[in-house]
């Protein structure tokens, strides 16, 4: 299943989340799930046994972050957790890339992918961020919304 379908079937709890609307949370809700589906493939190999964990681990800390720095109302705060969610984001590359050859043929391309997007929208987050910071600007910034926002 793809992004898109996934994310019309996706949980009503998720859906209806007010975090839901931003992209890179739906993009992070994705690679969690998927993570979690690609753990049975490596929970066969034994050599893979301490990557597991730390796979899910990470995957799902990408989507935590997100959904915490959303929830902050201070710009500090909301890049404090935008950061870790992109430190979590690299982190779960680097496991992909540990696991590659226990995954099905063509996953770990499709699962960097969509690292890269959340790695992409995240920068410009922060980024958008840090200049309203500087800016001292107390409203979030329309653009960076778009950046942000499902299309």
């Amino acid at each position: 299943m793809d992004l898109d379908e996934w994310v019309l079937l996706a949980p009503r709890q998720l859906r209806e989340s007010p975090v839901w609307k931003v992209r890179v949370f739906q993009i992070a809700a994705y690679v969690a799930a998927t993570a979690a589906d690609d753990a049975v493939h490596l929970e066969t190999a034994p050599r893979f046994s301490r990557v597991v964990p730390q796979l899910i681990g990470a995957a799902g800390s990408i989507l935590a972050n997100v959904a915490e720095g959303y929830s902050r109302l201070s710009r500090k705060e909301r890049i404090k957790y935008y950061e870790y969610a992109l430190g979590s984001a690299n982190e779960t590359t680097s496991w992909y890339h540990t696991a590659a050859s226990a995954l099905p043929a063509g996953a770990l391309d499709s699962r960097l992918n969509y690292l890269a997007r959340i790695s992409q929208l995240l920068l410009t987050m922060i980024r958008n961020e840090r200049v309203a910071l500087r800016d001292g600007s107390t409203k979030r910034l329309a653009a960076s919304r778009r950046d942000e926002l499902a299309p």
